[in-house]
């Protein structure tokens, strides 16, 4: 699977590659809703019909660490990529793109299973310094969008 892999201190994030709509640079705009976030000490922010996740303050690290954003897709959208409504992630730097193969990502162990945490994430890798720095452990956590989102939907009245 195509993934965008992200650094998370000694973690990364992977964020498969069909689940994105679009990638850009962190701007003004988006530092706004940030703000707003940190305001209202959320994960999930709504403004415009639009969700913003924070994937930085889920693992507690501060806001400066936003370099990019993600718009993902929406699975309910049925080819409407115009809609106003989106969901954006804010993450640190994307570090790279690479492949991971589907038989070395393994299910979120279930002792984990009751935490907000495991809601985002569809699967971990352990040991993984392939097509990445010798930065982290090497541990990636698959993000799973479509669960990302309804979480999303959930969380922030309209």
């Amino acid at each position: 699977m195509k993934v965008f892999l992200c650094i998370f201190g000694d973690f990364y994030v992977a964020i498969p590659m069909n689940s994105v709509l679009s990638l850009a640079l962190h701007d003004e705009n988006s530092l706004q809703n940030v703000s707003a976030m940190t305001h209202n000490e959320g994960i999930f922010y709504r403004e415009n019909g639009n969700i913003f996740v924070a994937l930085p303050k889920l693992f507690n690290l501060p806001p400066e660490n936003i370099r990019h954003n993600i718009v993902l897709k929406d699975p309910d959208a049925k080819g409407d990529e115009t809609s106003e409504n989106k969901t954006v992630l804010f993450i640190p730097e994307v570090e790279c793109e690479t492949d991971i193969p589907d038989d070395k990502i393994f299910p979120i162990p279930k002792a984990l299973s009751s935490t907000r945490f495991s809601l985002m994430f569809s699967g971990i890798q352990f040991n993984s310094r392939q097509a990445v720095s010798d930065a982290g452990s090497g541990l990636v956590l698959m993000m799973d969008s479509e669960k990302l989102i309804q979480t999303a939907q959930k969380e922030t009245p309209l």
